[in-house]
């Protein structure tokens, strides 16, 4: 892991590199995860969804992109993505959007993009391009959103040899999941999505800092025929206000590699609780390996309600449930194959705190400590 800036050179290599057909280029990319925890029978990790069985699927995934050129100055990109999933969709349409280059330094992009959420949102996907097996789940659980379909203004300014990058962006999201285990229906959408990210980018460190706001509907668990399979399964929050902001820096300098993000989630009057989480990372290159650590936490907070009937102590139990609250250690080590080849390997040791709410004031909170190895082959062609 020599090269300063990795990420960068990948995204230009998944742009430019591969099988031309014409005037459209073809590259991809493959993860191949597999891992296993400490926990016991009939338990799962929530978040990280691994259990006492070796799973090689939570992970895994292979996509493909096509980068076609419309004019000297107007193109389309297309990224597919296939990836087990528990409601049948293996494969989904992650990027599929036309850019149009204004001017040197303004880029306009419409249909599904990726917002920039975070500071690895351009190539979340790509394992290769970042030390971990994937970025850590204490801070990239909190927003869910990889894609949404409307529009991106980009605005690049370089100053020296330095660029100062302002991304606005709007549009929505959805999702109609059937899971074919028991066919209940989850609906949740984000509409009204609006954000935008300020970056400045040197040749060795990437600084900057995001702010998205969201209109949230969400009906959870519903079968076929519209009837809950109980109340607290029912619990779903309609046209809520939500927000979610970050500041992240990453330093590729030589063999030194550091990254460190914070990001908060505040939920406005839904069932969902308010998330502040932060991770550091620091990593160091000998030869072909690099050892590294990473220190992640998250904090949930949520508003109880009423206790006065069944129902509204139901509601505060699940509420409870949703509390995840998270402290982490992961030590990892990353091998260059080759100049497109990373084998790594993982051990994450996790505290979770786990909540229950048994009526008035008692909500009490269980620690459970879960232990978590991973190895991974990530390519990019």
């Amino acid at each position: 892991m020599k090269k300063s800036l990795l990420s960068l050179a990948v995204i230009a290599a998944l742009s430019s590199t591969a099988l031309f057909a014409g005037d459209v280029r073809v590259s991809g990319f493959l993860n191949v995860v597999g891992g296993i925890n400490d926990m016991d029978d009939d338990q799962r990790d929530l978040i990280n969804g691994y259990d006492n069985q070796y799973d090689f699927q939570q992970d895994s995934l292979a996509a493909v992109q096509f980068n076609g050129s419309i004019s000297d100055n107007m193109g389309a990109v297309i990224q597919l993505v296939a990836q087990k999933s528990d409601t049948g969709d293996d494969i989904r349409m992650e990027w599929g959007y036309a850019y149009y280059d204004a001017t040197d330094e303004i880029r306009i992009l419409a249909g599904r993009i990726r917002p920039a959420l975070f500071l690895y949102s351009d190539y979340l996907d790509v394992g290769y391009a970042y030390t971990w097996i994937t970025p850590p789940s204490e801070v990239y659980y909190q927003a869910q959103i990889t894609n949404l379909d409307g529009g991106n203004i980009a605005y690049n300014l370089e100053v020296g040899d330095n660029t100062i990058t302002l991304n606005a962006y709007a549009g929505n999201t959805s999702t109609h999941k059937i899971k074919p285990d028991d066919g209940s229906i989850n609906d949740f959408s984000n509409d009204n999505i609006f954000g935008a990210e300020l970056a400045f980018v040197t040749e060795y460190m990437k600084i900057r800092a995001g702010y998205t706001s969201a209109s949230v509907t969400a009906d959870n668990a519903v079968f076929p025929d519209g009837t809950p399979p109980s109340a607290i399964a029912a619990l779903g929050f309609d046209d809520s206000s939500a927000a979610f902001y970050g500041v992240g820096a990453s330093v590729d300098y030589e063999d030194i590699h550091f990254a460190a993000e914070y990001v908060g989630r505040d939920m406005d009057e839904t069932v969902a609780p308010d998330v502040t989480s932060y991770y550091a990372m620091i990593g160091y290159t000998i030869g072909d390996f690099t050892p590294n650590y990473t220190y992640a936490v998250a904090d949930s907070t949520m508003e109880f309600g009423s206790t006065g009937t069944p129902v509204d102590g139901a509601i505060n139990m699940q509420r409870a449930s949703l509390l995840d609250d998270r402290l982490s250690h992961t030590f990892g080590l990353r091998y260059e194959v080759n100049a497109q080849a990373a084998l790594k390997a993982e051990y994450n040791m996790a505290t979770v705190t786990s909540s229950a709410y048994a009526g008035g004031t008692n909500l009490t909170e269980t620690d459970t400590d879960i232990n978590t190895i991973r190895v991974a082959l990530n390519v990019v062609f």
